[in-house]
């Protein structure tokens, strides 16, 4: 009797058993997709700063993984778990200073030559991102990216009466958690965004209040 049972058993495990077919799930069919993509390449500016814009880069990778859904109607949802780093230069004359724990922009040494001041921040990123068919091939894209400022850095160079000056702070105070809004239109692959941010990038009370505008190349998949 045992040695009828085993057999039985086994049989129903086997027909329990779920087997997934995930090849539907890379491919861009209607429903839903794993997903990656959305390179991006800009630059900044920012309203409360002098920033360069022409020398201040904002490079990322919107969706390292992350999921989409197709409506199958000319309309997809994607959203994901991606990476950015944002460096934000001062124009020439000016520089960051940190005293004391707070961070300020002055007028850097008259006679200082090659002066460099930037801020660095790089972030988890998490956008929501919907989009569009409006022409054969064409898209518009539009939707929130949240950001976990996980670290940011302040660096100043010149070189000052032949001598090599540079300071430099880990500890500049970054918002934690900050929200973007995200807009652009692609054609294929290829298109351009603008990013504005409401949030500030650093504290206050310990920093200047700046908030970040960029305008960039896009290339999604």
């Amino acid at each position: 009797m045992m040695c009828m049972l085993v057999p039985c058993v086994a049989q129903a495990g086997d027909d329990e058993y779920i087997k997934v077919d995930w090849y539907p799930l890379f491919t861009d069919s209607v429903g839903w997709n794993i997903y990656t993509g959305d390179l991006v390449l800009g630059w900044n500016s920012a309203s409360g700063a002098d920033v360069a814009m022409g020398r201040s880069v904002d490079i990322g990778w919107l969706s390292v993984v992350g999921a989409k859904y197709n409506t199958g109607h000319g309309q997809r949802i994607t959203m994901g778990l991606g990476i950015n780093w944002r460096n934000f230069r001062l124009d020439k004359g000016k520089q960051f200073v940190q005293d004391e724990g707070h961070m300020s922009i002055v007028d850097a040494p008259a006679q200082a030559s090659g002066v460099i001041s930037r801020v660095k921040v790089f972030s988890l990123t998490l956008p929501v991102m919907l989009r569009q068919r409006i022409a054969s091939k064409i898209d518009v894209f539009a939707g929130p990216v949240l950001n976990f400022n996980l670290h940011a850095s302040m660096e100043t160079t010149y070189t000052l009466a032949g001598d090599k000056v540079k300071h430099k702070s880990n500890h500049i105070h970054q918002v934690p958690v900050t929200v973007d809004v995200m807009g652009g239109i692609k054609w294929r692959c290829l298109g351009c965004y603008v990013r504005y941010s409401p949030c500030h990038v650093l504290r206050e009370q310990y920093a200047p209040a700046f908030n970040p505008l960029t305008v960039g190349l896009y290339i999604g998949f």
